[in-house]
């Protein structure tokens, strides 16, 4: 595997490679074969690059109070703002409004450099004025572009019955001002694994520092394309921009649902803002106190857990391309990956083949939902039985945003990395790195030497690093924490240490293989429990258990 292939991995892996948000709002409850994938993104439902309104700055010296009182000037907003791959255009136009507001590019320098931020919020019939904030996780995934889908597809009724629901656009994610590191070619150079020499037979004490250097390198692209943004896209300034939002809005409390990387954003409000804190639930929690390369670790073994429950679900149907046992199926699945390294399968497009890296972000992308098997079970069927790579390669397209024409729809692959980078920090040694590599390799067939040396590429970003611990937000009302026993990129016991990490934690758990539990389509048990809290403030006494069937 080349040194840029890890590095990707080191880096990305950290809520988590392919980006989780991607199978959140492209696949999730909507997807239901190849051929429907391919008509949401066709040539004339291309995604397309959203530029915010920019807002007018403020003037002087501005202090925390003008910032907080700052007037938003609301306008209808466009459909191309607010959907995003095919989504259709809504039937309620009219209820979606959109706004432009500033805030400070660095909290902690008031009258620095000041960045734009974009707003889009759904009116309810019904609603009192309050309003719910909603976070995809990534980090890099845009709200104010899934606000349609969130609304028809994820949400309950009630819920959007009841509150206006607010899309806001974290710094440097989305139609706010964007952080941005590379090149469309770069990107796809990234993508592919194919930015750096290869060396199939480099040293982990070679991969440390190549990480090392890919890492510094990266960053400096940030700071050409973006100055100084990609200093202060952490979790930390993003939870002060949502309070200020709070505010603007006329909300004197901050209700929230986040999923994946949203569940950091929101406890990270909460420790920061606990009395401000109305109503949260975290689904899919990453837990504060993990550190990156420990975090990396769980993600791939949880990814191998799913891959091989998705071989046993692929052999007990029919046509499955993996024949025998489970350890056959698996050992299947590592030779077809490490035959990529130097053999890439061809495609439709004869100047993409499918790489490594490609293939892993497709396979790791379609094992986020046990919904989406059975296009993984098309794909592996077309590429061990055809020679034809063309359906991961649309895959991994999708999951990365990436345009036919070669442009990429968002910032997102961007985005991850730069939060990332600064919302973790570089712990141990080679010598500790190199250990955690070998025993992780040795453990896992599949995906065992896929997150080596996080902190390696950590240590190689020229910025400063928060520290991670625990966020206990001492004074915030029962907040609401819903784990997935098997969920492979945000394993179900860091939402049991959040849970528990918090004062008012309160855990529901689902039986379940997917990425976040509550949908309105999916569990009745979580979507009872969730909507109850947010409705009715039904609180539980006890730690809810949905099975899988609920």
């Amino acid at each position: 595997m080349n040194s840029r292939s890890r590095l990707i991995v080191a880096v990305l892996v950290v809520l988590a490679l392919a980006s989780n948000f991607g199978v959140a709002y492209y696949f999730k409850g909507s997807i239901d074969s190849f051929a429907e994938a391919a008509a949401a993104v066709s040539p004339n439902n291309q995604n397309k690059v959203t530029v915010a309104h920019s807002a007018d700055p403020l003037p002087g010296k501005p202090t925390k109070d003008q910032f907080y009182s700052q007037p938003l000037n609301w306008r209808q907003c466009e459909v191309s703002e607010i959907t995003s791959n095919g989504v259709a255009a809504p039937r309620d136009i009219d209820k979606y409004q959109c706004a432009s507001l500033t805030a400070p590019l660095d909290w902690e320098n008031l009258d620095g450099n000041q960045i734009t931020l974009a707003l889009a919020i759904h009116r309810a019939d019904q609603s009192e004025g309050k309003a719910l904030f909603f976070n995809l996780g990534g980090p890099g995934g845009a709200a104010v572009s899934s606000i349609v889908s969130q609304v028809n597809s994820s949400l309950g009724n009630g819920l959007v019955g009841a509150f206006d629901i607010a899309a806001l656009d974290p710094r440097g994610v989305g139609a706010s001002t964007p952080v941005r590191c590379l090149s469309d070619e770069d990107r796809d150079k990234q993508a592919a694994g194919t930015g750096s020499d290869k060396d199939p037979n480099a040293t982990p004490a070679q991969l440390i520092e190549q990480a090392k250097k890919d890492s510094a390198d990266l960053a400096k692209g940030c700071q050409d394309l973006s100055g100084n943004l990609y200093k202060h896209v952490d979790t930390v300034n993003a939870a002060k921009d949502f309070d200020m939002v709070r505010a603007l809005l006329g909300q004197d409390k901050f209700n929230y649902l986040g999923y994946s990387y949203g569940t950091f954003l929101g406890a990270t409000y909460a420790g920061l803002f606990p009395t401000n804190v109305g109503h949260m639930v975290l689904d899919g929690a990453v837990d504060p106190a993990v550190q990156g390369d420990d975090l990396a670790a769980m993600q791939m073994r949880g990814f191998e857990a799913s891959l091989r429950h998705w071989v046993e679900d692929c052999q007990a149907g029919r046509n499955c391309p993996l024949t025998g046992d489970a350890d056959a199926g698996m050992r299947k699945m590592k030779a077809f990956f490490d035959s990529l390294e130097n053999s890439p399968l061809q495609t439709s497009d004869a100047d993409r083949p499918l790489t490594r890296n490609l293939a892993m972000s497709a396979v790791i992308g379609l094992l986020y939902s046990t919904e989406t098997y059975s296009i993984l079970t098309q794909a592996m069927t077309s590429a061990l039985n055809s020679n034809d790579g063309s359906m991961l390669l649309f895959v991994a397209d999708l999951l990365n945003e990436r345009n036919k024409d070669g442009s990429y729809a968002s910032n997102s692959m961007d985005a991850i990395v730069a939060i990332n980078s600064l919302d973790y920090s570089p712990v141990g040694n080679a010598d500790q790195w190199t250990k955690g590599y070998e025993t992780l390799k040795s453990e896992l067939l599949v995906f065992g030497e896929e997150a080596g040396f996080t902190s390696a590429g950590l240590e190689g970003w020229p910025t400063s690093h928060a520290k991670r611990q625990p966020i206990s937000a001492e004074g915030a009302p029962p907040i609401m924490v819903v784990g997935t026993t098997h969920d492979p990129a945000t394993p179900y016991v860091m939402s049991q240490n959040l849970a528990k990490e918090l004062s008012s934690g309160v855990l529901v758990t689902w039986e379940g293989w997917n990425h976040t539990a509550y949908s309105k389509s999916g569990s009745k048990c979580v979507a009872t429990a969730v909507e109850g809290y947010f409705l009715r403030n039904v609180v539980p006494t006890t730690d809810v258990q949905c099975g899988a069937d609920s």
